[in-house]
C-alpha cells in the first residue's frame, strides 16, 4: 500500500537524510529523495508533481491516467478546476528556479495531461 506524507524540513534535516537514506539500502525510498530533493531529473521531477497536482484536482490516484488523458473527460475537471491548476504549475517553476508566470488563461486552455507538462516545461 502506498500512502501520501507530507513533511516540513529544514536543510539540517536533509543533511541528516542525506547520511541516513543509503543505510536503510530501500532503492524507492533513495530514488524519490532523489528525485524530490536533489531534482536529478527535471522532467521527472515536472510528471511527478504534475501528476499530484491533477490527482489533488481529480481525485484519481496518478497511476489512472497517462499522458495522453483528457483533463475533462477523463479526469472529470471543470474550467474552475482547470483553472485552480495555475498554482500547482507556479509552485514546481518556481521550485525549478523560473522567474516565468503561468497564467490561468494558459490552465483554461489546457486538454491533456501532455499539455500541462509542456507548458510546465515552457516556462522554465
Amino acid at each position: 500500500m502506498k500512502r501520501k506524507i507530507y513533511l516540513s524540513v529544514t536543510d539540517s534535516d536533509i543533511d541528516q537524510l542525506k547520511t541516513f537514506l543509503p543505510t536503510l539500502k530501500s532503492d524507492n525510498l533513495n530514488s524519490l529523495f532523489n528525485l524530490l530533493i536533489e531534482k536529478e531529473d527535471v522532467d521527472e521531477y515536472i510528471r511527478h508533481y504534475t501528476y499530484l497536482a491533477l490527482s489533488d484536482m481529480s481525485g484519481f490516484e496518478p497511476n489512472d491516467f497517462k499522458d495522453n488523458s483528457d483533463l475533462k473527460f477523463d479526469l472529470g475537471l471543470s474550467l474552475y478546476q482547470k483553472r485552480a491548476l495555475k498554482n500547482y504549475f507556479q509552485k514546481i517553476t518556481n521550485d525549478l528556479g523560473s522567474q516565468k508566470n503561468i497564467t490561468v488563461k494558459e490552465c483554461e486552455d489546457l486538454k491533456k495531461v501532455m499539455d500541462c507538462l509542456k507548458l510546465i516545461k515552457s516556462k522554465l
